[in-house]
C-alpha cells in the first residue's frame, strides 16, 4: 500500500529519452539548417542573407540557379518576389533614380 518504488529500470528509461530529446535539440539548432538542405539535394536554390525590416516583416535574397530575387515577406501577409537581375528590374530602377533626380 502507499507510493511504490518505481525501480531503476524505469527512471534509467525516463533519463535516457530526456538525453535523446535534449540531443535532438542542440542538434537540430546548431546543424539543422544544413541539414535540410542537404537532405532536399537543393543545388540550385540558396538564401543569400535575411533581415529584419520591422517585428513581422523581412526581406531575404535567394539565389535560384543563375538569378536572385528579393523575397519581402511577413506574419499574415502574402510575400513580394522581384527578381534583381532582368532587365525590366533594372530599367525600372534607372527610371526610379532619373525620375528623383529630375
Amino acid at each position: 500500500m502507499g507510493i511504490e518504488d518505481p525501480g531503476w529500470g524505469r527512471i534509467i528509461i525516463v533519463i535516457f529519452f530526456i538525453a535523446v530529446l535534449l540531443g535532438f535539440l542542440y542538434f537540430s539548432k546548431n546543424k539543422g539548417k544544413n541539414l535540410f538542405s542537404n537532405l532536399a539535394g537543393n543545388e540550385f536554390l540558396k538564401i543569400d542573407g535575411t533581415i529584419a525590416l520591422s517585428n513581422i516583416s523581412k526581406a531575404s535574397l535567394v539565389s535560384a540557379q543563375n538569378q536572385k530575387f528579393l523575397i519581402v515577406h511577413g506574419r499574415g501577409q502574402s510575400p513580394s518576389i522581384i527578381l534583381l537581375n532582368s532587365e525590366v528590374s533594372i530599367n525600372a530602377i534607372e527610371t526610379s533614380k532619373n525620375d528623383e533626380g529630375a
